[in-house]
C-alpha cells in the first residue's frame, strides 16, 4: 500500500460524469431520507456511458497504474476488478458479515450504509476483488476481504457530513500516508508501524499477509531492490551517477 496521489481528469467525460453522479445521489439522499425505496445503480457509479472505470480507475496508463488501491496487486491482468466503496454505501458489518447497529429514537437497526456517498468520487477506489471480495480461498481458512467492512475508532457516521468525525480504522491512500501506518520487513511481512491500529486493521482486512502470492512478490521485489543497490554501490564514482535502475 502507497501513497496515491490522484487528481480529477480534466476531460468532458469526466466532468459530464460527476453531473450525473450529483443528480442521482441527490435523487437517492431523498428518497432514502423519505423512507422510500431507491436502487443504487452501479452503471452511474462505475460511469460505463463515459468509459470512467476503464479509463480511470484500472487502466494501467491511469493515476492508480491498473493496480489494486490497497494492496498494489495488478487488477487487469488476471480478474475484471471492482470499484469499491471506501465507505460501503448499503449496509455496515462486522469481520465476520453480521450487521453493526445503530442506535436511533426508534431502538436499534441496522446500519444503513453510507448511502449519501454512493456516487462521489471521493469515495470509490480501484480494488482486486481478493481484497474486496469476502473469501477464505487463498488466506489458509481466515475470511479476508473488506466488502461492507468499514471499522472505525469511536464515533460512527449515519447522515450527510458526520463522516468528517469519523476516525476510520482502514486507511485510503488516496487521502493518507500509508507509510505512517504500516512497515515491510525483509521477509515481504507487514507490521503496523509503532503498533498502529490502522496497519493492524488493513493486515487484517485485506489479508495482507496471509496471501502467499503478495508476501512472496514483496519479498521478491525487496530482494531485487537490495541486490541492484549492492551493484550500484560497486560501480567506481562517479561512474556509478550514471547507472540507475
Amino acid at each position: 500500500m502507497i501513497k496515491i496521489d490522484f487528481k480529477e481528469p480534466d476531460t468532458d467525460e469526466w466532468r459530464a460524469w460527476r453531473a450525473e453522479c450529483e443528480t442521482e445521489q441527490n435523487a437517492h439522499n431523498q428518497a432514502i431520507q423519505a423512507g422510500k425505496p431507491s436502487k443504487v445503480k452501479p452503471e452511474v457509479y462505475k460511469g460505463v456511458k463515459y468509459n470512467i472505470k476503464s479509463d480511470v480507475y484500472m487502466s494501467p496508463r491511469g493515476q492508480f497504474s491498473g493496480k489494486c488501491t490497497y494492496c498494489e496487486s495488478f487488477i487487469a491482468a488476471d480478474q475484471p476488478g471492482d470499484i469499491d466503496h471506501f465507505r460501503p454505501k448499503g449496509r455496515v458489518t462486522d469481520s465476520e458479515g453480521n450487521p453493526i447497529a445503530i442506535t436511533t429514537k426508534d431502538g436499534e437497526i441496522p446500519h444503513p450504509g453510507y448511502y449519501w456517498l454512493v456516487y462521489d468520487w471521493r469515495n470509490l477506489l480501484p480494488s482486486c476483488i481478493d481484497c474486496n471480495r469476502p473469501s477464505k480461498g487463498k488466506s489458509g481458512g481466515k475470511r479476508i476481504g473488506k466488502w461492507d467492512q468499514f471499522p472505525v475508532a469511536g464515533f460512527r457516521a449515519t447522515r450527510p457530513t458526520e463522516e468528517t468525525q469519523e476516525d476510520p480504522l482502514l486507511i485510503n491512500p488516496v487521502s493518507e500516508i500509508p507509510e505512517n501506518h504500516l512497515q515491510l520487513d525483509e521477509t515481504g511481512v507487514f507490521s503496523p508501524r509503532n503498533k498502529s491500529p490502522k496497519g493492524q486493521a488493513c493486515i487484517d482486512v485485506f489479508g495482507l499477509n496471509v496471501r502467499e502470492a503478495l508476501v512472496e512478490g514483496r519479498k521478491k521485489a525487496y530482494e531485487d531492490t537490495k541486490a541492484k543497490f549492492k551493484l550500484w554501490l560497486l560501480v567506481p564514482f562517479p561512474l556509478n551517477k550514471f547507472h540507475f535502475f
